[in-house]
This record gives C-alpha cells, sequence and structure tokens, in this order.
C-alpha cells in the first residue's frame, strides 16, 4: 500500500526511528478518562466496604462505572495507536512516547476483567481485606497503573528542562495522582489517613506504628520522584494529597467528617509547595533535595499526631508519636538516596559517560 503525501507526509527511516510525541491536549483526554476508571474503582470500592456480603453478582453498577471507565480509556489508547499507524509507526512505536505502557495495560486489565469476571462466577464476591489480594483484581490494578502512568512517563521523556511548560508537568503530576490513588487504594488495609488502631496496647501500637511509616513512604515517594525531573510549580503536592485524602475518606467514610483531614492534607501540601518554591530541591541540589525529602513527611505527621494526642484519638503517647515522626523523616532520607544516589565515581562505571551517553539515557525514560 503506498502512502500519498495527500494523506500521510512520508516519513525517513530516521523519522521513523523516532518514537511521536502526544500533545498536551492529548495527555488530559488520556488522564480524563484514566480518572474515570480511578473514580469507578473508588466507588466499587466503597460499595465493597459499605455493602459487603449484600454484594452478590458480578453485573452491578458499581463494575459498569469501573469497566465503562476502562473502555473509553482503551478507546482511546487505541486511538492514539491508530494517529501513529497513519504517522506510518508499526507495532508499539505506534503508540505516541510513553504510551506502550498504556497499551500493555490494556491488555492486563483486560486478562484480569476476564478472570475477576471467572473469579466472582466459581469463587463467589470477596469481603474485607481479600478483595484487595484477589489475584485478579491485583491485574486489574497493574493494568489501571499502566493506563494512568503513560502521560507521566511521556511527560518525563520529553526534551524539556526542570522549568517544563505547564502543558508538560501538570499533566504529569495528574498522573502521579492517580498512580498513587490506585497505590493507597489496594494498601486500604493499612492507610494512616483512613483508620489508625489505639496503641494503648503493644499490638495496637505496632500496628499503628506499621500503617503509618508505610504511608508516610508512600506519599513522600511519588513527590520526589516528581522532583527528580521537575521544579513543581506551586500546589502540585497540595492537589496531589487533596484528592488523594478525598478519594480515600470518601471511599471509607463517606462524604461526612472529613473536613479536618481534608484541611490537613492540603495544608501540608501547600507547605510542601512553599519549601520547593525556597529551597529548589533537585538532583543538581542534593542537600536541599535531602533535607526537603526528611521535612516532607514532618509536614504532615506532626500536626496529625500532635492534634491526635490533644483528642487522645489513638492513645498514642509523646515518645511514641513523635519518634514516629522522626522514623518516617529518617524514611524520608532514605527514599532520597534511592531516587537519587550519590554519583559514581569514574572507575565504579561500567562504560565511561559522555554527554552524548548520559542524554541519550534521559530520552529513554525513567
Amino acid at each position: 500500500m503506498t502512502i500519498s503525501s495527500t494523506d500521510v507526509p512520508v516519513q525517513s527511516t530516521s523519522q521513523l526511528a523516532r518514537r511521536w510525541q502526544a500533545t498536551s491536549g492529548q495527555h488530559l483526554i488520556t488522564l480524563l478518562v484514566g480518572f474515570w476508571l480511578m473514580t469507578g474503582l473508588f466507588v466499587d470500592g466503597w460499595a465493597h466496604t459499605h455493602l459487603g456480603e449484600a454484594l452478590e453478582t458480578f453485573f452491578t453498577p458499581w463494575h459498569a462505572i469501573f469497566y465503562s471507565g476502562f473502555l473509553a480509556t482503551a478507546l482511546w489508547v487505541f486511538r492514539l495507536g491508530q494517529l501513529g499507524r497513519l504517522k506510518g509507526y508499526r507495532g508499539l512505536a505506534a503508540f505516541p512516547n510513553g504510551y506502550e505502557l498504556g497499551a500493555v495495560g490494556v491488555v492486563v486489565f483486560a486478562l484480569g476483567g476476564l478472570g475477576d469476571l471467572t473469579w466472582h462466577t466459581v469463587f463467589g464476591i470477596e469481603v474485607g481485606i481479600d478483595a484487595l489480594l484477589s489475584p485478579t483484581h491485583l491485574l486489574l490494578f497493574l493494568g489501571a497503573e499502566l493506563l494512568v502512568l503513560s502521560p507521566l512517563v511521556a511527560c518525563w521523556r520529553a526534551s524539556t528542562s526542570r522549568r517544563a511548560p505547564a502543558g508538560l508537568v501538570w499533566p504529569a503530576v495528574l498522573s502521579m495522582t492517580a498512580s498513587l490513588s490506585f497505590a493507597s487504594f489496594m494498601h486500604l488495609y493499612a492507610w494512616a489517613l483512613v483508620n489508625l488502631p489505639n496503641a494503648a496496647s503493644f499490638d495496637g501500637a505496632r500496628s499503628l506504628l506499621t500503617s503509618m511509616l508505610l504511608t508516610a513512604l508512600m506519599l513522600t515517594a511519588p513527590v520526589l520522584l516528581l522532583l527528580r525531573r521537575w521544579h513543581l510549580p506551586f500546589g502540585a503536592v497540595g492537589l496531589i494529597y487533596l484528592i488523594n485524602t478525598l478519594l480515600m475518606r470518601a471511599m471509607t467514610a463517606g462524604l461526612g467528617n472529613m473536613p479536618v483531614l481534608l484541611l490537613l492534607a492540603l495544608l501540608a501540601g501547600l507547605a510542601a509547595d512553599l519549601l520547593i518554591m525556597w529551597w529548589r530541591p533537585s538532583p543538581g541540589r542534593p542537600v536541599a533535595y535531602r533535607a526537603f525529602a526528611a521535612a516532607l513527611p514532618l509536614l504532615l505527621w506532626v500536626p496529625f499526631f500532635a492534634g491526635a494526642q490533644r483528642l487522645d484519638a489513638f492513645g498514642t503517647s509523646l515518645e511514641l508519636w513523635t519518634g514516629a515522626c522522626v522514623m518516617a523523616a529518617l524514611g524520608g532520607l532514605a527514599l532520597s538516596a534511592l531516587i537519587v544516589p550519590p554519583a559514581l565515581p569514574p572507575e565504579a562505571r561500567e562504560h565511561p559517560e559522555t554527554e552524548e551517553s548520559r542524554s541519550e539515557e534521559f530520552r529513554q525514560g525513567l
């Protein structure tokens, strides 16, 4: 088949070797359908949390929202693949740079959905933690994560400086928000901002510390990863924390009785945004980057536990909650060393780096 110049521009071999880039508008459409999918997941989670054993079939209104979100996302991803094929690209290269993850995610999610239907038909509807750990649900989670991470990977690979245009940074922030929300959903049983056990007993204190430290690390890691690539605009961390906390609390406790927690999450995020403005943490400023990594968990957990102790909400002692906050700060510091490790001396590298090799590695992605 010959493609005429009136249909599609002729692509040279060197041009075809390069992946095509999605536009900011296309990223936003991906995020729109991705948030539809994510909202369906949280609505279904609300149904499992509040209705429990009353769910007797796979075919529920909650699954309808969830799977229609997947259908919309899948159709959009394959529409992007069709556009790439019209440009002359083939295989996974037909999808925009970064969106090969989404194409794989569609397949993984579809397999998980078929497996979920079979599982529910044979074994019934899971209740409680069992629903989070069902193998088919974990496949659905993996597929959904790959779908919503596509804009983040695409924006990460774009040839822009740390102060990239808003049309690249904000889609990446929203993509990371969706990814964090999927991950926090799957760790609902240990998410400290949903429910913490009373620490009056040894077992209660152990459960409280475990939940708090896991939650602290999961809230810190996405921000540090974004800061490795970009100087985040003001409001980015506040938006991530607000959306995630809203979804988690609405799923477990409804829309009531959460204004204080939402305000705390928003203020902690905005305080982090201010630190980013003042300290400018980045891989090129490792001291500021590591200081920010240690400070970020404290912005949320110090006021959280201080208020909880004042209200005697969890039976925490001064030593317990202050020590937990210090451990969370040290965890943030350790994460910063993993995400931005110290530079290796030339003798320790397998191949001496050149400017060209570093540039190529950067273009190839995460």
